[in-house]
């Protein structure tokens, strides 16, 4: 991968991770809460979300989706490594409820694994969109 997609893939990472951190921040207890089936709904959107996610990815990159598995690896690691920063040290970032930020933080995480799902299925099917 050249430095410029390396870079680009870090900082879309951030984009991105920031991104679905505002989203626990601002929706927090009506969403994030322990039973809520507004969570449910949440984690079942990420699926789209993060689809169009790779397509905005691919768009900024200039790249084909059978091409954005390394990409989408670096995204992950680096929206993974913030999240983790932000659970263990920021927690309020998502949110002062323990519940609250846990479950953001899942939902994140669900995120970030989907995409990984779906750019290793798109680059082992060379499947062009």
């Amino acid at each position: 991968m050249k430095n410029s997609k390396l870079i680009t893939s870090i900082i879309l990472g951030v984009v991105f991770w920031l991104n679905a951190a505002l989203i626990v921040k601002f929706c927090g207890e009506s969403v994030f809460s322990e039973g809520n089936p507004k969570m449910f709904l949440f984690f079942f959107l990420a699926i789209p979300v993060t689809l169009a996610s790779m397509f905005i990815a691919k768009f900024i990159m200039k790249s084909s989706l059978d091409e954005l598995l390394k990409p989408v690896v670096v995204m992950t690691i680096t929206a993974t490594l913030l999240d983790g920063i932000a659970l263990a040290w920021f927690r309020q970032l998502y949110s002062n409820s323990f519940e609250v930020a846990l479950n953001g933080s899942a939902w994140i995480l669900w995120g970030a694994g989907l995409g990984l799902l779906f750019a290793y299925i798109l680059e082992s099917r060379k499947i062009e969109i």
